[in-house]
């Protein structure tokens, strides 16, 4: 049987599962990744041709990786070809078992699995399984609210304000985003009895917890002068253990703009800030994703609220290499991150001509990076070396944000570069270089004459000399691109931490000799379903042995230069 992708001894969480459609499918993936930083499955399916074994990776947001196996044939396919095996199988009767990750266990696996990460389109998870959302049964429910102290509201404050707020709605309703819940007109309540409504999809959470919820709400906005709650709806998808929440404030008030605009940003706290009720009263760990505050039918949202979301495209630093777009109250960390990818890009033999990095998203990072450039080596190899350093930092910048952070894209486009010619000498070394044959042919020429042969020895010697430099400017360059490359490449190595590299060479006329000594720390992760250990020290030897080798043999090739590896040695601790 072919073997495909190579994954962390977890148990699954579901197995043998029966699911018939896509919207089946999509559920048991949006289950899993509710308490879940990512998920595997594992499905079997046939049709006319035959007997089908998936593997399909995701976070919580798209597709990572596919690889198919067609079980009578014992063929397999990964990327595209794997996605549209998938998708012709959709609608099909499938066996599924689903894996749970963390976010350490998911990123080993992909470690192990980059090929396959690397040849599979990062597809959203709507797209993949085709359609929309997954629609539950909706549940409404209409909790009666605690009793209140009367507000003896001002007469305006109870007529004028609701007319008002009918009106503009209605001329407002076509600019509501599609996704939005629709927002009816303030409905006329009784003073200080706000009316509460909540709409849950995948599940219950006892009414007591949206009471207290929605108590703590109604006596913030009892000290904020002149406005008054008409409706609080929540809106929610339950999980396992959590509940993602949309939270909808309708209110009336009297007061000038400026104050309108301090109460809806007061309120919007408030509801961040009682939120951990439901947490304490149900069990159920509340995520709040929208916040929307209606004071007479609109949402005037303070300035500083809009300007936060602006996005900024511009160059980085004086070169003018590097192009970034990002919010502008995050542009001076992913500023300072470009900079420091370009760097150990071109450490890594890849000389870039253009760079552009697009980072989306505010509660949570995707970073896009694509670049042109030059190097000795071949597309594929240069996007896994540049995907090594963009996530390495992605890592460290998702550490420093303390927000979730991941690389979506990374592009690579290379002009071709063969041999000797990635070897550039100046014109002004070619031309001296040309007048000194000439003059050593000219001096030759004259002891012949002058019947003086005693001398041939020493222009036979500085002929050997010459050579012996031009092909030195070849050897060179050759040791420097071989020894980015044998760094680069050795970050790369699964389950082990790369620490040192030492790079020692000489060249004896004839070829350049090498001696390398590299260090790793074998790592020992604890996962999801306890201590998982990482490769063996033979492991981690032989595949940094496989590293260097080919290294060697790639450089030999592009350069004419032929290299032999005095002594190889691999620390393990």
């Amino acid at each position: 049987m072919v073997v495909i992708m190579q994954l962390p001894a977890e148990q699954p969480v579901k197995e043998n599962i029966v699911v018939t459609d896509a919207q089946q499918l999509k559920s048991l993936v949006r289950d899993a990744l509710s308490n879940a930083s990512g998920a595997l499955l594992k499905i079997f399916a046939k049709d006319v041709t035959g007997k089908y074994y998936l593997m399909m990776l995701v976070d919580r947001s798209k597709l990572l990786a596919m690889e198919a196996m067609l079980v009578d044939q014992k063929t397999s396919a990964e990327g595209e070809k794997a996605l549209e095996i998938f998708r012709s199988l959709l609608g099909r009767p499938m066996i599924v078992d689903v894996y749970e990750f963390d976010e350490i266990s998911l990123k080993l696996s992909l470690a192990d699995n980059i090929d396959a990460y690397s040849a599979t389109p990062k597809m959203p998870l709507n797209e993949l399984f085709g359609g929309e959302e997954v629609k539950r049964e909706e549940k409404v429910e209409t909790v009666a609210p605690p009793a209140q102290p009367k507000i003896e509201p001002k007469p305006e404050v109870k007529h004028e304000p609701e007319v008002k707020a009918e009106k503009e709605i209605g001329e407002r309703k076509e600019e509501k985003p599609k996704q939005a819940p629709p927002i009816k007109p303030p409905e006329k309540a009784p003073p200080g009895l706000p009316k509460v409504e909540i709409r849950l999809r995948g599940g219950s959470i006892p009414e007591n917890a949206f009471r207290k919820y929605a108590e703590d709400l109604i006596k913030e906005s009892k000290r904020i002068k002149s406005l008054g709650i008409t409706r609080i709806i929540f809106e929610g998808d339950v999980g396992e253990g959590v509940v993602y929440l949309n939270v909808t404030l309708q209110a009336v008030s009297d007061a000038p703009k400026m104050q309108k605009e301090i109460a809806e940003k007061r309120m919007m706290h408030a509801v961040s800030k009682y939120a951990p009720v439901i947490l304490r009263e149900a069990g159920i760990k509340p995520i709040v994703k929208e916040i929307r505050v209606i004071i007479d039918g609109e949402e005037a949202r303070p300035q500083e609220i809009v300007d936060r979301d602006k996005r900024k495209t511009g160059p980085v630093g004086r070169e003018g290499i590097i192009t970034l777009t990002a919010l502008e109250d995050y542009w001076t960390y992913f500023s300072a991150f470009s900079k420091t990818i370009l760097k150990e890009i071109q450490d890594a033999g890849i000389k870039v001509k253009k760079m552009y990095v697009d980072i989306v998203g505010r509660q949570e990072f995707e970073i896009n990076v694509s670049l042109a450039g030059i190097a000795a080596l071949d597309k594929a190899r240069a996007e896994i070396i540049v995907g090594s350093i963009v996530s390495k930092h992605a890592r460290e910048i998702g550490k420093l944000l303390n927000k979730y952070t991941t690389v979506h894209r990374v592009t690579v486009e290379l002009e071709e570069v063969k041999g000797p010619a990635a070897v550039v000498t100046s014109s002004k070394a070619e031309e001296i270089l040309k007048k000194k044959a000439e003059l050593e042919k000219e001096v030759e020429m004259l002891l012949k004459q002058a019947g003086v042969d005693e001398l041939a020895p020493f222009t036979e010697e500085k002929k050997k000399e010459s050579e012996r430099t031009i092909l030195m400017n070849r050897v060179q360059p050759a040791m420097e691109t071989l020894k980015s490359r044998i760094h680069s490449e050795l970050k790369l190595v699964p389950r082990a931490t790369f620490k040192w590299l030492k790079f020692n060479w000489d060249f004896d006329g004839n070829s350049a000799r090498v001696d390398i000594e590299a260090s790793f720390v074998r790592e020992e992760v604890g996962g999801l379903f306890g201590a998982f250990s990482g490769a063996s020290g033979d492991r981690i030897r032989e595949e940094a042995r496989t590293i260097i080798e080919r290294a060697i043999r790639d450089t030999s090739k592009d350069y004419s230069v032929s290299i032999v590896p005095e002594k190889v040695k691999i620390i393990v601790r």
